[in-house]
């Protein structure tokens, strides 16, 4: 044993002190999945003692849990759940990600196959190994809406038809919630919008002067119009640059956002022709090839996660100038830009395509919230092309600039190498948040169930 596990924290070095942090973490997980294992065997033996209703129960009363959290620890502890179990062993990822990933592949449509069950683990043990559990969680809801919204290809089987084949995924039954208990999706609940409401969507505006001669106002609109404002809203709400730097923006969100609010209202009523604006309209980048767009594709999804009908995308781009992107045989966007100090609107939208957000390992957050970054900067003789560029938010642009990260671009795709006191290999890392939901591999021909996945 070390000197410096040995030691009070108080004696270890910056860089120590790191390392024990580190280091217990992946002490705590490895030691939950021995006690997942241990659970597995008591259930596994029926090694509860007489007086208690359930194994779940005997667990909340020794381990002084609660009903729901012994029961959480119970289904993980039995379901077939390979990834999550090697990760966790490993001490890659931690017990709130296990349960995360458990719940939300104990709730997953009985008419996937083995190999997506398989492949929507993967992809959430990836995730969870760089991203805390709200990010994963998020990850997770977006796939459960690629699911939702995917029509069954199968003969006669659709997502919530009780006709579905019921394919096996492995869960022992204790693990999967009890369709009665409300844990399971929101029946008629789909995120799809009938033609009546694309027709004529539901908004509301209601406004009054107050006594004192302030303009008060509330209402709603519907999700098309409500991001063309979040769009224009953004980019003016943003805080003014300090003239010093102890003197930043004074204003609060609230106030940067009303006088974001007048900044439009004020361009609107100076435009010759109110529905357009006098530059470029506000632009939302859709990754999708253009054969796509124009033969009967049933849906697309938009940087902010939410489905769009491939129709409303059609009727959305009647008006609006559509920015052809060259990708490469790997998907890569090849450079649109041109040698400047600050990046063109043009790479900006071609870091959106190839980005997709935030670089940065775990980031979920999308292009509109980011910001180009000059991999070799600019003072350094960094030229501003795609190659060069990186889209950060603000919080990891800053981490990047005031840390020990660095940002390499690697065939086509950013990747971030961790300080040595985070990893004294730094190994490379790329950010998989915005990675798009793994689609379903059935066959559209498949005329009969897929053999089941057996479990563990």
């Amino acid at each position: 044993m070390s000197t410096t596990t040995t030691l009070p924290a108080w004696q270890l070095s910056d860089r120590d002190l790191t390392t024990r942090l580190l280091t217990t973490q992946r002490q705590q997980n490895v030691a939950y999945a021995a006690q997942l294992e241990a659970i597995r065997e008591l259930d596994s033996r029926g090694a509860v003692p007489d007086g208690y209703a359930s194994t779940s129960a005997y667990l909340a009363t020794i381990l002084h849990v609660t009903q729901r959290e012994a029961r959480s620890r119970l289904a993980q502890a039995t379901g077939s759940l390979p990834l999550t179990w090697k990760a966790l062993t490993a001490g890659e990822i931690a017990a709130q990600h296990a349960a995360v990933i458990a719940d939300f592949l104990a709730d997953a449509p009985r008419w996937l196959t083995p190999e997506d069950y398989t492949l929507a683990e993967d992809t959430l043990v990836t995730l969870a190994a760089q991203a805390n559990p709200s990010i994963v969680r998020r990850a997770a809801t977006r796939l459960k809406i690629y699911w939702d919204n995917d029509p069954a290809d199968v003969p006669g089987a659709s997502p919530d038809s009780p006709d579905s084949p019921d394919v096996d995924h492995g869960l022992d039954p204790d693990s999967v919630p009890d369709p009665g208990s409300g844990s399971g999706a929101d029946s008629g609940s789909g995120s799809g919008l009938g033609s009546a409401d694309a027709a004529r969507p539901w908004r509301e505006f209601r406004w009054h002067w107050t006594q004192n001669g302030r303009f008060r106002f509330t209402g709603n609109v519907d999700h098309e119009t409500g991001t063309l404002i979040e769009q224009l809203l953004v980019p003016l709400a943003a805080p003014d640059p300090a003239t010093t730097p102890d003197t930043p923006d004074p204003r609060t969100p609230a106030e940067r956002h009303g006088d974001a609010l007048a900044a439009i209202v004020d361009l609107a009523a100076r435009t010759p022709d109110l529905p357009a604006k006098a530059g470029e309209r506000a632009v939302a980048t859709v990754t999708v090839s253009l054969e796509t767009l124009q033969s009967t594709a049933k849906k697309i999804f938009t940087d902010d996660e939410s489905v769009l009908p491939a129709s409303h995308l059609r009727r959305i781009l009647c008006d609006a100038k559509v920015y052809p992107a060259v990708l490469g045989t790997e998907g890569q966007v090849l450079d649109l830009g041109r040698s400047a100090r600050t990046a063109t609107n043009a790479q900006r939208r071609a870091l959106a395509i190839r980005d997709r957000g935030c670089t940065f390992p775990g980031c979920d957050r999308g292009p509109k919230w980011t910001t180009p970054h000059h991999i070799v900067h600019w003072a350094h003789g960094g030229a501003t092309d795609l190659d060069n560029l990186a889209s950060c938010c603000e919080r990891h642009h800053r981490l990047l600039h005031h840390s020990g990260w660095k940002i390499v671009l690697r065939d086509g795709a950013v990747h971030w190498i961790p300080p040595s006191i985070l990893d004294p290999e730094q190994k490379p890392l790329r950010n998989t948040a915005h990675n798009p939901p793994p689609a379903p591999l059935r066959a559209a021909t498949m005329s009969t169930p897929p053999s089941p996945r057996e479990g563990s």
